[in-house]
């Protein structure tokens, strides 16, 4: 979504084209995609620490100043590393001053790659490209087709880019076309055909993302933490096992209508992505209302949303060895009422760990209070439930416990 342009309507009718999810199945393994950083010197995380998770916060001004705090000082405080976007217009050199003064770090416009790669002094607060963004939906806007979005186009521009400096990543966000289990029914302007449209898409990106406002869609048919999950399982399909693919939560109101997200439904978004993979975090802070007004900076502007934030980025960062570890097979968590699960299965710093959120699906759109019963790679013993002060016991290679409505336990062996 570009600053200040409300998000393209969607004319299909998602909730009829999603599958419904297996329940509690753990992500395939993977190489620990942290690994892939390390291609890039000046990137978001050059040595390939797995002890570091990227959060990030889309398209800021770090010279803008709310609560009387400039917003390069103001994201920092709640965990947020990145801008996503410093964006190309005459009001670049003012959002320039603002980032160096407040020594955050961005994506700058590609644009703008001569100037970066002159800045020698300041390669650190630029860590990578925002090449384009919705390119899936802006191939076909409206009545009008933009040669320049198609995959090929597109491919061409972040190869460009990335010939000019091989030391930052190319970021792409997608939008529902990509992003959605039933994208390919509103995709229009084919290159070749949809399949290979959005692989040469992902090929195009170092790191990519997809927006659907799975809580905030003014669609209420089947909004839930779920969709959140689905955006990453279908970019995991089109981007492949390795790629840094990154979660995309609102903290506002990001449509004309529909209702803005409550502090409940952002902690349950962003870890349903997380237990479905995304290996980082992109917030959408603005705002958009029916009579035309917008705001752009939600997450700090809203006293509950802001601490919640910060709270959330403080347990992924605390778990960020863990989350940034393979993916393992061999778990599986079915609740005894037909809440769905989410179950992810790690192995870091010594132990296994397991963690699982009763979150929902497109037959069971909400979350509820639900017991749930999780297999184990442990034959007997206790499991530590990280962050609860309280242990379960393993029997018989299995695990009971009770979850509250899209809450996430963390099980380490």
């Amino acid at each position: 979504m570009r600053r200040g342009r409300a998000l393209a309507p969607v004319f299909l009718l998602l909730s009829a084209t999603f599958a419904g999810q297996a329940q509690g199945v753990a992500r395939p393994p993977a190489h620990p995609v942290v690994e892939q950083y390390r291609r890039w010197a000046n990137g978001p995380n050059p040595t390939g620490d797995p002890a570091f998770f990227p959060i990030q916060v889309w398209m800021q001004d770090p010279s803008g100043v709310e609560n009387g705090v400039k917003l390069g000082r103001a994201y920092p405080a709640l965990g947020v590393d990145f801008g996503l976007g410093l964006w190309e217009d005459e009001w670049w050199y003012l959002r320039r001053e603002g980032l160096l003064e407040t020594d955050w770090r961005v994506y700058p416009d590609p644009k703008r790659v001569d100037e970066v790669l002159a800045d020698r002094e300041h390669a650190r607060n630029y860590v990578g490209y925002l090449v384009v963004d919705e390119p899936d939906m802006n191939v076909a806007y409206g009545d009008t087709f933009h040669p320049d979005m198609w995959p090929s186009a597109v491919l061409a521009r972040s190869n460009g880019v990335r010939a000019k400096d091989p030391s930052r990543p190319t970021f792409i966000n997608f939008g529902v076309w990509m992003g959605t289990p039933g994208g390919g029914v509103g995709y229009g302007y084919i290159e070749k055909d949809y399949e290979t449209d959005m692989r040469t898409y992902c090929q195009a990106a170092d790191i990519a993302s997809a927006d659907y406002y799975g809580w905030t869609h003014p669609d209420r048919d089947g909004i839930g933490a779920y969709r959140y999950g689905e955006v990453l399982d279908t970019l995991r399909k089109w981007c492949g096992p390795d790629k840094p693919l990154y979660g995309f939560v609102e903290t506002g109101h990001p449509h004309t209508h529909g209702e803005p997200i409550t502090p409940d439904q952002l902690e349950s978004a962003v870890w349903n992505t997380v237990l479905h993979g995304a290996t980082g975090i992109n917030y959408f802070a603005h705002s958009f209302y029916p009579d035309g007004g917008g705001e752009y900076a939600s997450l700090v502007t809203r006293p509950e949303i802001a601490a919640r934030v910060k709270a959330v980025n403080a347990r992924l960062k605390s778990l960020a060895p863990v989350l940034n570890a393979s993916s393992l097979p061999g778990v599986t968590a079915r609740s005894r009422n037909g809440i769905p699960v989410s179950v992810l299965h790690k192995e870091a710093l010594g132990s296994r760990w397991v963690l699982a959120q009763t979150d929902g699906d497109a037959s069971v759109p909400r979350s509820g209070r639900a017991t749930v019963e999780l297999t184990v790679p442990l034959t007997s013993g206790k499991a530590e439930v990280v962050g609860e002060h309280r242990s379960v016991p393993v029997r018989n290679g299995r695990i009971v416990d009770d979850f509250g409505p899209y809450q996430v336990h963390v099980y380490k062996f």
